[in-house]
């Protein structure tokens, strides 16, 4: 197969990958694909969207986003970073990234 150009960057860690436009042509709704490198960097990018529209509080944010991967987030785009800082003053704990040996293997979490 041949090596896909990269054509998008990621909104919120800045990631170059290929994602298809002709989707986005066609369908009346923004696929995640052409915002985000991933599906959980999307539901961070709607989270933080939301919390800088003042749409959601900072404590249902961190809520929110304490279910999510936030690991890496040091190396997020300064914007993602910035507000990730506002409504964790101390840096994201990243709970999740505990469980991401689990996650990548897709066997579900151990209780």
């Amino acid at each position: 197969m041949p090596e896909m150009k990269i054509d998008h960057w990621c909104a919120v860690c800045g990631r170059g990958y290929h994602a298809c436009d002709s989707c986005a042509r066609e369908k009346a709704y923004t696929s995640w694909r052409t915002i985000t490198d991933t599906m959980e960097h999307y539901k961070i990018f709607m989270i933080l969207r939301d919390y800088n529209a003042r749409e959601i509080t900072g404590e249902k944010a961190a809520a929110l986003l304490e279910e999510l991967d936030l690991s890496g987030w040091q190396n997020f785009k300064p914007g993602a970073r910035r507000t990730l800082e506002s409504i964790f003053p101390h840096g994201p704990s990243a709970p999740s990234a505990q469980k991401l040996p689990e996650y990548t293997l897709g066997l579900p979490p151990a209780n």
